[in-house]
């Protein structure tokens, strides 16, 4: 299983990556993906539809009070945004692989495995 970050739904409803990358294992979310994902204001239909089955496609990872801890602790000494904090700390606690693209935002968090599948995965 992987958790797949925001910028990743959206790259697969938008078809720069193709869905058959993720044809082959679980995927998952944090929740604050969805309300980041979902709650663009200027996203597409088109894109609203694709990105709403991706996400009944993939496992919700709850956002519990250890996932709630773990994120505080990276946002006071990493100074990450709400969001990323979030993520990360919902794959750390879950110990499952991050896609993203922003790999950057991520690569200073000790232990946490990220994959960029737009270079990576090609």
């Amino acid at each position: 299983m992987v958790i797949l970050d925001t910028n990743i739904f959206v790259y697969l409803s938008k078809g720069t990556l193709d869905r058959r990358i993720i044809s082959d294992i679980d995927i998952a979310h944090a929740s604050i993906t969805r309300l980041e994902s979902l709650g663009y204001s200027n996203i597409l239909a088109n894109e609203l539809h694709l990105m709403s089955a991706l996400f009944n496609e993939s496992y919700n990872l709850a956002l519990t009070d250890s996932v709630i801890d773990r994120a505080i602790k990276l946002r006071q000494y990493m100074h990450m945004s709400l969001g990323d904090s979030i993520i990360a700390a919902t794959a750390l606690e879950n110990d499952i692989e991050l896609w993203t693209a922003n790999v950057n935002d991520f690569q200073h968090i000790e232990g946490l495995k990220l994959t960029n599948p737009l270079k990576d995965l090609r």
